[in-house]
């Protein structure tokens, strides 16, 4: 657990080692892991004096717990869901999300995450920044660590990008014929995947607005709109993402199906070529005694001038007609 006490804005947060009330201007930030968290509680009680609600701390150590949102007479609670650091690394799986738990009480912030969710880290890391201005409500903190973790979601963005344009060359590759249709799939479900988590988020943060127990200042509902935008824009990106894949898949199978046309085209060349040849060496090729052409001496070199010519000029014919 780490608390900060949070002060007016402009003021730079104090890290504390402990604390027994709350302050009379600002606010308290506790910080818990879900390792080290059994006991927030007790903290939130003895600090505010409301018990929290055993379904909303059942909740907070849930790390699969999808977007949501609920409210008391007393306190917000907001779950967000968000990327882990095995986003990147991961040869397969892109999309790897834990949910974050907010407890927004009248002074009093307590967060519950994993601790592999670096957004909380980064938010304390700023807290060096001396030109920074930090929020003075537990609202303003909570849209700073949010803001954070959808700017993560760009790294999955970029990364979809990647493996969508090589998916695409190997789809379109002529000489190496595509054949890792479940990479495909996954690629596709990853996706959606992303598309549904930032629909999910949009869907929590709009009812935590129309829910919320405190009337926001015009600042915050700026800010807060400008979160909602971003979230929309990467849900807009992930379900174009699909439809690329979509559209890689129709041109793979318009390019098989021209490469089919280019070969049956040159066989049907060949065919009518071939075809008139074959009928006229099949009718020398009968058995009948009498043949007047048989008798010939230059009968055999006659129909072989006559094959030659007749081959030739169907050729020539067939690229005038740009057959081949």
């Amino acid at each position: 657990m780490q608390i900060y006490r949070l002060n007016r804005q402009g003021e730079c947060p104090v890290r504390l080692d402990s604390v027994d009330a709350l302050p009379a201007e600002g606010f308290i930030w506790l910080d818990f892991t879900r390792n080290d968290a059994r006991e927030w509680p007790q903290w939130a009680e003895r600090l505010t004096g409301e018990k929290v609600h055993d379904a909303h701390i059942s909740d907070s150590f849930n790390g699969d717990h999808p977007s949501y949102y609920d409210g008391t007479e007393d306190y917000d609670m907001l779950i967000f869901r968000g990327l882990t650091p095995e986003d990147c690394e991961s040869a397969t799986d892109l999309i790897v999300t834990k949910s974050a738990a907010f407890f927004l009480f009248d002074r009093l912030l307590i967060t519950v995450h994993a601790a592999e969710n670096v957004s909380f880290q980064r938010v304390k890391e700023k807290f060096c920044e001396t030109r920074l201005r930090f929020p003075s409500t537990p609202v303003g903190l909570v849209h700073a660590i949010l803001d954070i973790m959808v700017d993560r979601y760009l790294t999955i963005v970029d990364e979809l990008e990647d493996r969508l344009e090589k998916l695409q060359d190997a789809l379109l590759d002529p000489n190496d014929p595509f054949d890792d249709w479940q990479e495909l799939l996954n690629y596709r479900k990853q996706a959606h995947q992303f598309e549904l988590l930032c629909e999910h988020n949009l869907q929590t943060i709009g009812t935590w607005r129309r829910r919320m127990r405190i009337e926001l200042t015009e600042n915050q509902r700026v800010r807060l709109d400008d979160l909602v935008e971003h979230l929309t824009r990467v849900q807009v990106h992930g379900d174009a993402l699909q439809k690329d894949v979509e559209v890689a898949v129709q041109l793979h199978f318009a390019a098989m199906s021209h490469r089919t046309n280019e070969i049956v085209r040159t066989l049907t060349a060949v065919s009518i070529v071939f075809f008139p040849l074959t009928l006229i060496t099949g009718i020398y090729g009968m058995n009948f005694e009498y043949m007047p052409e048989l008798k010939w001496r230059y009968g055999y070199f006659g129909v072989l001038a006559l094959l030659a010519s007749l081959g030739i000029g169907l050729v020539l014919w067939l690229k005038r007609r740009k057959v081949f």
